[in-house]
């Protein structure tokens, strides 16, 4: 039975029947490729003596390249699906090969030998007159040409193309047109401003690869070429875009899955090493929206948790729902994966982060309330409601009788001085409460203010035991004191390593609680954040929690998922704001840059909500009968309220749609949601709805707000937008109605 390998390729977006005809195509040519009726044919004149055609139906036909390593078994590299003229030059104008200078794999298409009567299949790439080359974009950043023929191993027809650029939009739509992925990503290495060096780490090349010149004729020795060129299939560069298929089920996966389906088998090198390698301790891998960071994490679980089977590996994040789409991501990626049913089995544990807290006080049983002593002060039933962080801060104000300003008596505040200061440092006491430093907190309080905020706190810990609640960050903190053995003679562990997706959004008595799940050691903790991701919460420095990422902290800057003009559009909606960091320092946007390219984003100012609706429904309708799918546009909404107006005015206008209220996929409609719901989703084309002065940001977020926390309430709607606007792979519109909201910055 043949091997196959699957490429990944441009234009390569089947219909779903077209789909079904190309699996069974394979199918049968990875069971018996000798079968007559897969019309495998060689061609008249090719450039490579190893490629073939195969006939998927009577209009399209499959290219091949057919590899006999030595001693292994016959190997089919499978180059794309097309209508049958198109195939047939493809196959006789393109060749697979090793690159010379950098050993990987490759499909290049070639000029015609001297004397052929064959034509070249597409025009030449143009060509910068030596005159120009002072305007060239490359040049300007202080490349040569020799970086990317002598480096790199570039066809100098390509080179000079790259250094005919004149702007980097120029050049970046080049990048987005080339085959090879390892060669747009070295241009877009240079599109970034990145030494040489750096962008050959990224890409694993060695500076002295082994020498990889074929001979004329490869049909010489064609055993031997075809060993080395099933060697370079399997270089982490070439691996962006060649994979080896194990089995039937994986190759419906690879074909069903398309472009939003790619993570699973084509990673960067820079992605796969993230994944795969050993750290002494918690790393961090940061990155904007759409640079793969959850996709690392599911490679990392599933490397994890195939090493040993008996090992325990959590992967959790901030929701439930959240930690569901994680969950059957993991499945997708390998249906054979181990997955855990409880805290401390072995295998792979997906859960949201307070269903690990809720877990952790399953298990401590009624040692959970006596931990709660050295927490909370006093001892709580092992079982209770459990309540939202911010409720029950009105009832203890007015309970109390304390004196306080109008800014220190606001739910924001309290909440916010609660989870920041007073519950990870486990303070019980007046005195303790005296004594902390509180940093990072926008508000100052001298002895008297502490006093009287004490009293609130003590109040509202009195009302919770009156009531038998408990908030989602107490049950954490209370859990972390258990697993810490505050309240016995042992600690305790229940899992050997745990993944952290969307970090940002997490308290600091979940990051107690995660660091108390498992030993301090090798790849304990592997977290993925974006700080300019973050819309609850507030910062949190995690070596104040115990938590060392310095020197162990990377960050991804290649946006596999939005267009480059959406990713431009969406980072400068957070310009404005100031952004700091789990390691407290402060993040710029600049420096991502994406590979694909597509219309600019489009807004639109309408006068009316009827208005808005209209044009959100004329938008919608073109896309369906453009023949986009239906449940890959998206509509999102600031509010619950919204998304059920807009499904309402859609359905007036005889378009059906679905309201989603969690963060999944539904059927084939377009989906209806709102920002928030969106976050870790993505869709082909998103709308954001309402974007109006009044509406966004909602009044209700700033509802109460005391004016020193004003900012960082106004930077989490901020990034809510750059959230939603990120959520878009193809195509983005904005709409509104009178005036734009202010951070749409006028874009």
């Amino acid at each position: 039975m043949p091997n196959l390998i699957m490429t990944k390729l441009k234009d390569q977006d089947h219909e779903k029947t077209v789909k079904a005809k190309i699996l069974t195509f394979l199918n049968k040519l990875t069971d018996d490729d000798s079968l007559p009726g897969l019309n495998i044919e060689r061609m008249n004149e090719p450039l490579d003596p190893r490629v073939r055609t195969g006939r998927v139906d009577i209009h399209l036909r499959a290219v091949l390249y057919r590899l006999e390593p030595l001693g292994g078994e016959r190997t089919y590299v499978y180059a794309g699906t097309w209508p049958h003229d198109i195939a047939i030059e493809r196959a006789r104008t393109r060749k697979l090969q090793i690159n010379p200078v950098n050993g990987i794999a490759q499909i290049i298409e070639a000029e015609p030998e001297a004397g052929s009567t064959r034509v070249a299949a597409a025009d030449p790439l143009p060509i910068a007159p030596a005159a120009t080359l002072h305007s060239s974009y490359l040049a300007d950043l202080s490349y040569f040409p020799t970086d990317l023929t002598t480096e790199f191993g570039f066809p100098e027809e390509l080179s000079q193309a790259a250094f005919h650029a004149g702007t980097e939009d120029e050049l970046l739509d080049l990048a987005g047109g080339l085959e090879n992925e390892w060669q747009a990503s070295v241009l877009l290495g240079m599109a970034m401003h990145q030494a040489i060096s750096v962008i050959k780490e990224s890409l694993a090349i060695e500076d002295t690869p082994p020498q990889a010149e074929e001979p004329e004729d490869a049909s010489d020795r064609p055993g031997e070429d075809d060993q080395r060129l099933v060697e370079a299939l399997k270089h982490p560069a070439a691996q962006m875009q060649f994979t080896v298929i194990e089995g039937e089920e994986e190759l419906e996966r690879v074909i069903d899955g398309g472009d939003f389906g790619a993570w699973r088998v084509f990673l960067h090198p820079e992605q796969r090493r993230y994944a795969t390698r050993h750290y002494n301790g918690p790393f961090r891998l940061t990155g904007g929206a759409g640079t793969g960071k959850t996709v690392v994490l599911l490679h990392r679980a599933k490397k994890l948790s195939a090493d040993e089977t008996d090992r325990r590996v959590i992967l959790t994040t901030y929701t439930r729902a959240l930690a569901e789409n994680l969950r059957r991501d993991l499945e997708r990626l390998d249906p054979e994966v181990g997955l855990a049913s409880g805290l401390g089995e072995p295998g792979v544990l997906v859960r949201g982060v307070d269903q690990l807290a809720a877990a952790v006080r399953e298990a401590a049983g009624m040692e959970f309330g006596s931990a709660a002593l050295t927490v909370l002060g006093a001892s709580v039933e092992s079982r209770g409601s459990v309540i939202g962080n911010d409720h029950g801060w009105e009832a203890a104000v007015d309970d109390s009788g304390a004196e306080l300003p109008p800014a220190l008596r606001s739910k924001n505040f309290l909440s916010v001085e609660y989870l920041q200061v007073v519950l990870p440092n486990r303070i019980v006491t007046t005195d303790q409460y005296f004594a902390i430093r509180r940093p990072g907190r926008g508000i100052p309080l001298d002895r008297m203010k502490r006093a009287e905020v004490w009293k609130v706190v003590e109040q509202y810990r009195k009302n919770a035991r009156i009531a038998n609640t408990l908030s989602y960050a107490e049950v954490a903190a209370v859990g972390a004191a258990w697993l810490e053995g505050s309240s016995t003679t042992s600690r305790r562990h229940f899992g050997d390593h745990i993944l952290i997706d969307e970090a940002q959004d997490l308290t600091a008595a979940h990051w107690q609680l995660l660091r108390a799940i498992v030993a301090p050691g090798p790849d304990d903790m592997f977290i993925a954040d974006d700080a300019h991701q973050r819309i609850y919460g507030q910062p949190i420095v995690l070596s104040r929690l115990g938590i060392a990422v310095v020197g162990r902290s990377r960050r991804l800057t290649l946006n596999y998922r939005t267009t480059e003009q959406n990713l431009r559009y969406a980072l400068g909606l957070l310009v404005g704001g100031a952004f700091v960091d789990s390691e407290d320092s402060e993040v710029g946007v600049s420096g991502y840059r994406s590979s694909r390219s597509g219309p600019v984003p489009e807004l639109v100012a309408t006068s009316s909500n009827t208005e808005q609706y209209t044009k959100v429904a004329e938008r919608v309708t073109a896309w369906l009968d453009e023949g986009v799918s239906g449940e890959t546009i998206a509509i999102l909404t600031t509010s619950n309220n919204a998304s059920k107006d807009i499904h309402d005015a859609l359905d007036h206008h005889g378009i059906e749609s679905t309201v989603l209220t969690s963060a999944k996929q539904s059927g084939s409609r377009p989906v209806i949601l709102t920002m928030y719901t969106s976050k870790g989703m993505e869709f082909s084309r998103v709308v954001l709805f309402d974007i109006s002065d009044g509406a966004f940001p909602s009044p209700w977020a700033l509802k109460g707000v005391a004016p020193e926390d004003r900012a960082d309430v106004l930077l989490r709607e901020r990034s809510l937008l750059y959230v939603a606007a990120s959520r878009a792979r193809d195509e983005l519109v904005i709409t509104w109605s009178g005036q734009a909201s202010e951070l749409l910055n006028q874009q």
